[in-house]
């Protein structure tokens, strides 16, 4: 395969191997791959705990409506308390 980097790109392999950290640009791209991999995954995984909190706000609101409970000056940490003890 063969990959055509722009200026800015050849720029920033050059940069990584004059820290000395890297002995060929495979090596720098190889690890500027690796990175993408971790970032998008942690990137899921971030999007996974934010549906999983948002749908533990939808289901205190359920809990809300369905007894009727009122919420003025009532925390978030109050509700959960509240759904967990029934």
């Amino acid at each position: 395969m063969t990959v055509t980097l722009t200026s800015e790109q050849e720029q920033i392999v050059r940069d990584e191997l004059a820290t000395g950290l890297y002995y060929t640009p495979e090596e720098v791209i190889a690890r500027a791959l690796h990175l993408l991999r971790q970032t998008e995954r942690n990137s899921n995984q971030t999007e996974q705990r934010l549906g999983a909190r948002r749908q533990a706000v939808r289901d205190m609101l359920d809990f809300v409506e369905k007894n009727h409970t009122p919420v003025a000056d009532v925390s978030v940490k109050d509700l959960i308390h509240e759904g967990h003890r029934l």
